[in-house]
């Protein structure tokens, strides 16, 4: 009997194995895939719907909306191995307190006087609907569908090279129904009535009372890390040119 539970217990260990083998492959496999026209890495391409917050009233003039061409991802470790999670679907507006038409010198006297970021949850994507669906759970999807930045005041000071700016942004980020502030520091290009905003905000999910998602693979647990990585591309725009295309 107790060589038969033995083998059994092997047999058992050696498929976890194989899970375990497959599933560390799955990075190295999806990096074989044919790089993004506008993005290097898959979980780097542009979102598919991107528009403005819905119930945004502004003055004609003060209003910039986020761009086709933006981008969001979370990237992180857990015990096994790297993974990465991109928003196909991405929300954004800001009102300014003055005109756009000169929107650098509106950006560097401080006069975004609102702006908002959505994403939704479950429209964060990985190559493993598994992990998808862990991330989905424990983010509380359900009662919470949204992550949410709101600006409560922004700088702009030259950047290191001519034509670059470093935007700080104060604000208060929503996750699983908690907020907290946040300051995001932003590499910055203003052109032809366009803002874009480049950088990595780094994150706890028990900054938000989020326990770090797991997943049980026969015998053994897979734990997320408690740190993690918003990396964000984006742009807005005073142009009435957003793109919203529903593919996803």
């Amino acid at each position: 009997m107790k060589t038969l539970i033995g083998m059994g217990m092997k047999r058992l260990f050696i498929i976890a194995v194989l899970v375990f083998l497959a599933w560390d492959l799955s990075p190295v496999l999806a990096s074989n895939d044919a790089p993004e026209k506008d993005k290097g890495q898959w979980y780097e391409k542009s979102a598919l719907t991107v528009g403005p917050v819905k119930g945004f009233k502004a003055k004609p003039g003060s209003l910039l909306v986020l761009q086709a061409g933006s981008a969001v991802y979370m990237d992180g470790n857990s015990t096994l191995h790297h993974y990465q999670m991109n928003a196909n679907r991405l929300e954004g507006s800001a009102v300014l307190k003055g005109s756009s038409r000169n929107l650098l010198k509106a950006l560097q006297k401080g006069q975004v006087g609102l702006m908002t970021f959505d994403v939704p949850v479950e429209r964060f994507k990985s190559k493993d609907s598994g992990l998808d669906k862990n991330a989905y759970v424990a983010l509380k999807s359900k009662e919470n569908p949204d992550m949410k930045f709101v600006l409560t005041r922004e700088t702009l000071k030259a950047g290191k090279d001519a034509d670059t700016y470093v935007m700080t942004a104060m604000g208060k980020l929503t996750v699983a129904g908690v907020t907290i502030p946040v300051i995001l520091t932003a590499d910055t290009t203003v052109k032809d009535g366009q803002v874009r905003l480049q950088g990595i905000q780094k994150l706890k999910f028990t900054d938000f009372n989020i326990t770090p998602p797991k997943a049980s693979i026969f015998i053994v647990t897979i734990v997320c890390d408690d740190e993690f990585e918003v990396h964000y591309d984006v742009l807005f725009s005073a142009k009435s040119d957003a793109v919203k295309s529903e593919k996803s």
